[in-house]
């Protein structure tokens, strides 16, 4: 089967818009992950799958959207995805978000790893990354960085506390959740300025487990880049980071 025959019907509610009309950080998460679990569920490869037969899940290590334009709220929007290779245990997966034309509205790539639920480490099963046999076709997303690069100091913003609602069936903080998180932490005019939004880099690095406090803090690379990083207290490293680039 090629993977590029399937498409998406991409949902859109008023949730995913803040008050000026522009998607949240979350909702590009909720879009993204929302076509990748239901790509991955008709190839028999989703979560429900994977846990109930080789006790595994997917965990998210980064994903990158590249916008064309704003999204409008009325629009039509169409998503196609693909197993882009990737250098075992690690997986990539490229996507594409269109208008009911056909014309271009997003393209990314998220890397992904398989995770043992029982031992809460990276699985090294080579019978269980097996199971994951698709064909790697072409990305299409170029400049993916394996990590964040931060240039100057980070000013700290806001200590936080995982909640229960911030949980997923995993166990540990929804990768989603992750936007949400810096969306609070950004100022009035950076909310406003999301319809302007080019790009949105993250990265997982370490787990946040309900109970965990952490800081978020922020950094202006300069007037068209900024950087935030979520670290749990006592951690010397940081447990995510995302990096929002700006349309001059």
């Amino acid at each position: 089967m090629n993977e590029l025959d399937i498409k998406h019907n991409i949902n859109v509610d008023i949730s995913m818009y803040n008050s000026q009309g522009n998607f949240t950080i979350s909702a590009y998460q909720r879009m993204i992950m929302g076509m990748i679990e239901e790509h991955l569920d008709y190839l028999n490869l989703g979560e429900k799958c994977l846990m109930d037969n080789h006790g595994i899940s997917w965990v998210l290590l980064s994903t990158s959207i590249e916008l064309s334009r704003k999204i409008k709220p009325t629009e039509k929007i169409i998503g196609k995805t693909w197993h882009a290779g990737g250098r075992v245990p690690s997986f990539r997966r490229d996507f594409t978000f269109c208008d009911e034309s056909g014309n271009n509205l997003a393209i990314g790539a998220t890397v992904s790893t398989l995770f043992e639920n029982e031992s809460r480490k990276i699985c090294l099963n080579k019978d269980k990354i097996a199971v994951v046999d698709l064909q790697p076709m072409e990305p299409i997303l170029e400049n993916l960085e394996r990590r964040m690069k931060i240039n100057g100091v980070q000013e700290l913003i806001e200590v936080r506390k995982v909640r229960p609602s911030m949980t997923d069936g995993v166990g540990h903080v929804n990768n989603t959740r992750y936007g949400d998180f810096v969306y609070d932490a950004m100022t009035e005019e950076e909310r406003v300025r999301l319809g302007d939004l080019k790009r949105i880099d993250v990265w997982f690095n370490y787990e946040l487990l309900e109970g965990d406090e952490f800081e978020i803090t922020k950094n202006c690379e300069n007037d068209n880049v900024i950087c935030f990083s979520g670290k749990k207290i006592g951690n010397i490293k940081s447990s995510f980071d995302m990096k929002l680039t700006f349309f001059n």
